[in-house]
């Protein structure tokens, strides 16, 4: 929203000011009378900021850069601020410009590498981005953020044994993301073993994926595929029930698959069973199993019919739809109806960032969120 839009930009100049007058003044100093001994191009440098003229105040902010070895935080500040913003060449140019300074003290120059770094990734560079990350990850001080960007580097280019040794070393200086990260990133290894046909492999990734969480729901579902290309469908429907039981956002995405390794005459009790847990849930997981099945066309089975009729009793689309039909014999009719209709419709959103789509995502492809994923399922009419 361009309300939104402007108070961020505001609210972001009106702390680089106080940082600003801050690093002029200092900390814990008298506050002066007046502002006659601010250099004047400090001034017109956020006239320019407030009158929205970016590449005039950045052009300013250069040149006293060059004149007072005071401003560096300055520059910092303006930096991050256009990266914030996603003018990230301005905050390029600005960061390239202090590592040009040859008195640039050796703080400040790996303050510079890692905003550069920073800069880089924003813009999508990530092979410079990585360089720099692995430079500045030397620096004691730095080292921590250094290597989580990083990590996120490695994430972004699927590299996951980059990723997952960059955790480790996170986890060594007690820095790391929560252990289920590093069970995503051997899902993400085990899975890569699976599509080049070595199981084995596969199969002990997925175990070590539950050494770091468990229970695991992602290790079963991956371990179920497993089983049933080695024709254990047993197994591999014991195991997807426990993903499910774990992880009822995967309902959608697991129902068709779990009907297909059911035997037709046990597709009730296995039914009914999610249902039960569904209700235990509240109505809105009722609801995602209900639109499930009749995506999955099992909407026709009778332990289905009741939550069903409940469903559409309680969703105005779903109502809507209805009117002007009589009695329940168009139930089974319209539940095939929605099941056409879901087939096209946006199935799941992030809870971080509210991306939405028709898939489902363990690592969010807008936020890099993982675990974020939920569902989200509207019926659209017309």
């Amino acid at each position: 929203m361009p309300e939104l839009s402007l108070l961020t930009w505001l609210v972001g100049v009106a702390a680089l000011i106080v940082g600003i007058l801050a690093g002029h003044f200092g900390w814990g100093r008298r506050w002066p009378g007046s502002l006659s001994t601010l250099h004047p191009d400090y001034l017109a440098g956020l006239d320019f900021l407030v009158t929205e003229q970016p590449d005039r105040a950045l052009d300013m902010f250069l040149k006293l850069m060059d004149a007072n070895a005071d401003t560096i935080e300055t520059h910092f500040s303006l930096g991050s601020l256009y990266r914030r913003r996603g003018e990230v060449e301005r905050a390029i140019r600005i960061h390239q410009n202090l590592l040009a300074r040859e008195t640039l003290a050796p703080e400040h120059r790996e303050q510079a590498l890692l905003a550069l770094a920073q800069d880089y990734l924003r813009a999508g560079l990530l092979d410079r981005a990585e360089k720099l990350f692995q430079q500045v990850s030397e620096v004691p001080r730095l080292r921590a953020s250094a290597l989580d960007a990083l990590r996120g580097v490695f994430e972004r280019q699927h590299e996951w044994q980059q990723a997952l040794d960059v955790h480790r070393r996170l986890t060594r200086i007690d820095a790391a993301p929560p252990r289920a990260v590093a069970a995503h990133y051997y899902c993400e290894l085990a899975a890569l073993a699976m599509e080049k046909g070595d199981d084995g492999a596969a199969g002990e990734l997925t175990r070590r994926a539950r050494e770091e969480v468990s229970p695991f729901p992602r290790a079963d579902v991956l371990s179920a595929q497993i089983a049933e290309r080695q024709e254990d469908y047993a197994l591999a429907v014991r195991l997807l029930r426990s993903a499910l039981e774990e992880a009822p956002q995967l309902i959608q995405e697991e129902l068709p698959h779990l009907m297909q390794l059911v035997a037709p005459q046990a597709q009730d009790g296995v039914l009914s069973e999610l249902v039960a847990q569904a209700e235990s849930r509240g109505i809105d997981a009722l609801k995602h199993l209900v639109f499930a099945a009749m995506s999955a066309g099992v909407e026709g089975r009778t332990p289905l019919r009741e939550p069903i009729e409940r469903v559409f009793a309680r969703d105005p689309t779903l109502q809507a739809m209805r009117s002007g039909t009589s009695g329940t014999g168009d139930l089974g009719r319209m539940a095939r109806e929605v099941g056409a209709l879901l087939a096209h419709a946006e199935k799941y959103h992030c809870n971080e960032c509210g991306f939405a789509g028709r898939h489902f995502y363990w690592l969010c492809p807008a936020c890099h969120a993982w675990d974020g994923f939920a569902p989200y399922t509207i019926v659209k009419l017309g």
